[in-house]
């Protein structure tokens, strides 16, 4: 009987490891999903801040606000991975990760991401991007890269949201950016 415990054990790691390991490479297929280990690998120190909610997190959250906020809720439930990481920039090389950043900027563009907003100004590198969807109906991706004198910071937001959530996301936290967005 003990031996029997053990395998069903092992065979449940097994499952639970490999179902872990498609899921993520679900995220990583998917059209809003950008790969930041590059900008990462570059700084060559660990971030400051880093955040990484997923499929579980993500549900358990949204389960959290369904009673008390369903248009929060809703836009959760949407998403598959939000990724946050902060660096100090003043123990990065700034040259490096500029370069780097226009060279994923560059991929962005290639790839039919579209970039909102750009700013190049002294020591401020910003730019954020959003993959549509041919009909511009849904949000695949948000993509935000910010290099400053003091933080750099790398955003990717992956998951299928319509343009609604965003302006319903706004109106709660009133952010009027977002409430008269058109993406159109």
């Amino acid at each position: 009987m003990k031996k029997f415990r053990v395998l069903i054990t092992l065979l449940s790691i097994l499952i639970l490891s490999q179902s872990a390991y498609a899921a993520n490479e679900s995220v990583q297929d998917h059209p809003g999903y950008v790969d930041f280990t590059t900008l990462s690998s570059i700084a060559g120190i660990e971030p400051s801040v880093e955040i990484s909610l997923r499929g579980p997190m993500l549900n358990m959250i949204t389960n959290l606000l369904k009673s008390q906020d369903k248009e929060t809720a809703s836009f959760i439930s949407k998403l598959l991975r939000v990724s946050v990481l902060v660096f100090d920039s003043d123990q990065i090389d700034m040259n490096s990760i500029t370069d780097t950043m226009s060279d994923i900027s560059s991929d962005l563009d290639r790839q039919d991401w579209e970039r909102v907003v750009r700013v190049r100004e002294d020591e401020s590198h910003v730019d954020i991007y959003f993959r549509l969807s041919s009909d511009s109906e849904v949000i695949y991706g948000i993509a935000i890269m910010v290099v400053e004198e003091n933080e750099t910071v790398l955003v990717n937001i992956v998951g299928d949201i319509m343009v609604e959530d965003l302006s319903a996301l706004g109106e709660r936290f009133d952010i009027e950016e977002l409430v008269d967005i058109d993406i159109n």
